[in-house]
């Protein structure tokens, strides 16, 4: 056999490719990312389909290489020809939003629709959006129907809601409230509280012999499984790009007033002015934390401070996948600690393109006023908290009569954590600025509000969390209120939302 004949039998050989591809995988492993982008250039200039994606990742992210939107496309573009879902993911990302490229919502919902096709129920969520608005494709309402069904049938929560105000509305499909209400019920489940009073208000519509229909459909609407990622090393959805609200620069009364009830003494009342940024409109969740984990291999602990048996203690075997009770990924995520919470906006910034970080002190309570000197968002009124915040009340107590501190007299629905973005928002469209998790900062703690309340702290000085979580009394769910702690502890009612210029 002729020599060339015989090297092309072998390259062909199955786990030749792959051993080249873990060379490279297991220099960018090592931090070596420009060995990983020599191994990856050769195998992907051959046709490689996985190495084509990492080419892809290490030019948009600017590891080994200068950072290269343009050869980061070209790579994405070639993987994703040959149907690697993460390329044709990072393509309908980087067109949705217009990183390194052109905004093109057509080509945007070229590559949804292949994902979509494929079985992908994130992808065929907004799909249907894009068809509902005439968003990249002409308007269709029965094809957003049709998309919203698919992400419904596998358990997309936001599709369920969706489907249920179609259905209700007869747009794109015959009006059918038992259709309507079977679907609300289904995202009502799941923790949709829209969803879940579009289902009361309907109800009143519906005949006896109506409802038991609707509650027949729902019981039959049981979500399919989720169809499994195609490739091992990055999960198959998108990434989620966080909803941000534009804050103008200002300046405002910083602290509280002495005469305010349940205030501290390190609040003092004191003249703070902040430039213009942007904060995240929901806290970061579960489920996007995961995405981050998932990707980057990153080690988290496996011990945080939880409630049990009357009291805090750090216990073995909790984080941020168990925090001691049920979370959905939609809930907000806890026991994370400063360090955690910065390195997934150092991700989220190599992944999109944008500086993310985490809110000062200053910034934080600036967007949680929206210009109030009250208490609170709503007023002074502790007890109205249960419409607006997650916050420790009456149904806590219910799950804990032995709870020793003070609650809100008021019953918001939820013992531990609530999926983000069920209750009010404040007047700047922020939601759970107050409660459900206390939100890290990037302050230093100083009781005398000496001015590092303005900045990113250098060091690993005590860190400030704010805004209250699901356990606390009136004394902490307060704008001003703040609690000074070790910027290494994990809590289960600690979270973090974010920032950037």
């Amino acid at each position: 056999m002729p020599r060339w004949l015989a090297l092309l039998a072998v390259l062909a050989m199955p786990g030749v490719a792959l051993a080249d591809f873990s060379d490279g995988l297991e220099a960018y492993q090592q931090g070596d990312f420009r060995s990983a982008h020599n191994e990856w250039r050769a195998l992907a200039e051959d046709g490689d389909v996985r190495s084509q994606y990492r080419l892809g990742r290490l030019y948009a992210d600017g590891l080994g290489v200068e950072k290269d939107f343009r050869a980061a496309i070209h790579w994405f573009h070639q993987a994703a020809d040959q149907g690697s879902v993460m390329a044709q993911n990072e393509l309908a990302l980087m067109y949705t939003i217009g990183r390194g490229v052109r905004q093109d919502h057509g080509e945007a919902a070229y590559w949804y629709g292949r994902l979509a096709d494929n079985g992908h129920p994130n992808s065929q969520f907004l799909l249907a959006g894009m068809y509902e608005e005439g968003k990249g494709v002409p308007r269709d309402l029965p094809r957003a129907v049709f998309w919203y069904r698919r992400a419904a049938e596998q358990g997309i929560v936001q599709a369920q809601a969706r489907l249920g105000a179609m259905y209700a509305e007869g747009r794109g499909v015959t009006k059918d409230l038992v259709e309507a209400w079977a679907w609300f019920d289904l995202a009502a489940a799941r923790g949709d509280d829209s969803a879940a009073r579009e289902r009361t208000r309907l109800r009143v519509q519906l005949t006896e012999e109506e409802l038991d229909r609707a509650i027949a459909t729902a019981q039959a609407l049981k979500p399919l499984p989720v169809a499994p990622p195609v490739e091992e090393e990055i999960a198959a959805n998108p990434i989620a790009v966080p909803e941000m609200v534009r804050i103008e620069a200002g300046c405002f009364a910083m602290g509280s007033d002495p005469a305010e009830a349940g205030r501290s003494d390190d609040e003092a009342l004191h003249s703070v002015c902040v430039r213009d940024f942007s904060i995240a409109r929901y806290e970061v969740t579960r489920g996007e934390y995961a995405a981050f984990v998932n990707e980057t291999g990153r080690t988290t602990s496996n011990t945080c401070w939880t409630y049990g048996d009357g009291g805090w203690q750090s216990r073995d075997g909790h984080s941020w996948r168990d925090p001691g009770y049920a979370q959905s990924d939609d809930h907000p995520v806890a026991c994370v600690n400063r360090a955690d919470a910065l390195a997934y906006a150092r991700w989220l910034s190599a992944r999109l393109g944008r500086d993310y970080r985490l809110p000062t002190e200053a910034e934080w309570e600036y967007a949680a006023r929206t210009g109030a000197d009250t208490a609170r968002p709503w007023g002074d009124d502790a007890d109205g908290a249960c419409s607006w915040a997650n916050v420790g009340d009456e149904v806590l107590q219910r799950h804990y009569p032995e709870w020793a501190w003070t609650i809100h007299r008021c019953d918001d629905g939820h013992v531990h954590t609530a999926p983000v973005g069920l209750f009010r928002v404040n007047p700047y469209g922020l939601h759970d600025i107050l409660g459900n998790v206390w939100e890290w900062t990037c302050s230093a703690y100083d009781a005398a509000y000496s001015g590092v309340e303005r900045q990113c702290a250098a060091d690993n000085r005590d860190g400030v969390v704010r805004g209250g979580s699901w356990s606390n009394s009136p004394r902490w769910a307060r704008s001003a209120g703040r609690f000074q702690t070790r910027v290494d502890a994990r809590f289960d009612l600690v979270g973090f939302r974010l920032a950037h210029d």
